[in-house]
């Protein structure tokens, strides 16, 4: 029987268990060095290489983090990030407990933004008969309660800003180097992906909802009538003009909520003068270069358990690319960037397109 090709996972095997070779005596004068070697633990079973280890196994599942030295891949050591199961150690406690204070409030603002439905009849009927005070009236009452909802929302992307900095901090704060960092501290790495998913999702829904706008524009238009005629609503006491005016440059983004974060991080690079960028940008090309690895290759998806971690993987992917975009002197897409760009979209559009299409879109 012919012996079935080497895969890649054979071949890295062999690379780190293979002895060190035995050196020739040509010099009568040597240096010595101490090589580490990093091991997989066999046997289990394998297709192709009875030798190596099953990556689906149980054996495995419990690792939260594996780092492998793979040369053979472009930018260097890869490492594999349980999102689905990672869990504070003792040290990350205290940045872990204010951050996860902050993404319990998502879902709910997920939630709600997926439910908004807008006032765009009451507004219609008011706009087309403005001699209708009842009209009037009527869409108004429609619209102060919506504009209160996307008040909760600007603010909490406010407070996700405030979440974003205490996770970079942690994340590239000395001695450690950012890969040193997402090693020891995984549960750091998974809320900072959460965030990022949680950025997406809420942009991805924000762009394919117009009543957002136009229910603000109403709003806007119609406090801006009343002070003319001095005149004061009761509803300008929550959202004053100042307020008013910041919400609107929020919501005039295509992805208000991944402008906030990459505003925070480049905010967060310059104030950081004794920190190198590099510091930075080599955790997010890290975490990029991570998801990628982990969706195209077989023997890391089958170890997520749940379904949705795919789309997970794919939206931290795309949501580091752009921070590492606005934060990189010269950016994600020059031939000089850590990221792969043409594998993570190679990536994307492998996938199914209704699921990734909010996701291209976001990177072009």
């Amino acid at each position: 029987m012919p012996t079935p090709p080497m895969t890649y996972l054979d071949k890295l095997y062999h690379r780190h268990t293979r002895p060190p070779p035995t050196p020739t005596n040509t010099h009568t004068h040597r240096t010595h060095h101490t090589h580490t070697h990093t091991s997989l633990t066999p046997p289990l079973h394998h297709p192709h290489n009875p030798l190596l280890p099953s990556f689906c196994s149980r054996r495995f599942m419990g690792n939260l983090l594996k780092v492998l030295a793979c040369s053979d891949l472009e930018h260097g050591p890869i490492i594999f990030l349980d999102f689905e199961h990672a869990q504070p150690t003792e040290a990350e406690t205290a940045v872990w407990n204010q951050v996860s204070a902050v993404l319990e409030e998502a879902h709910g603002i997920l939630a709600e933004l997926q439910s908004y439905n807008g006032a765009g009849q009451e507004i219609r009927e008011a706009i087309q008969n403005p001699g209708d005070l009842q009209l009037q009236e009527k869409a108004w009452n429609a619209v102060c309660p919506l504009v209160a909802k996307l008040k909760r929302f600007y603010e909490f992307s406010l407070r996700l800003e405030n979440a974003l900095r205490s996770l970079l901090e942690a994340l590239t704060s000395p001695p450690y180097a950012p890969m040193q960092h997402l090693e020891r501290e995984q549960a750091l790495a998974k809320q900072f992906a959460e965030i990022l998913h949680f950025t997406l999702s809420f942009d991805e829904l924000k762009m394919t909802n117009p009543a957002i706008q136009n229910d603000f524009s109403y709003y806007r238009r119609t406090i801006s009538r009343n002070r003319l005629n001095n005149q004061q609503l009761e509803a300008e006491n929550e959202v004053n003009n100042e307020m008013a005016n910041r919400m609107s440059l929020f919501y005039a983004e295509a992805t208000p909520m991944l402008k906030t974060l990459s505003n925070a991080t480049t905010k967060f690079v310059s104030e950081n003068k004794t920190l190198p960028i590099e510091d930075t940008t080599d955790c997010l090309s890290t975490m990029a270069c991570v998801c990628r690895v982990m969706l195209e290759t077989p023997e890391y998806r089958c170890r997520f358990t749940n379904t949705d971690t795919v789309l997970f993987c794919m939206r931290v992917m795309v949501g580091v690319i752009i921070l590492y975009d606005h934060v990189h002197p010269v950016g994600a897409f020059a031939k000089t960037s850590k990221i792969d760009m043409k594998g993570c979209i190679k990536v994307l559009k492998e996938q199914p397109s209704n699921s990734v299409e909010g996701l291209l879109n976001a990177l072009r």
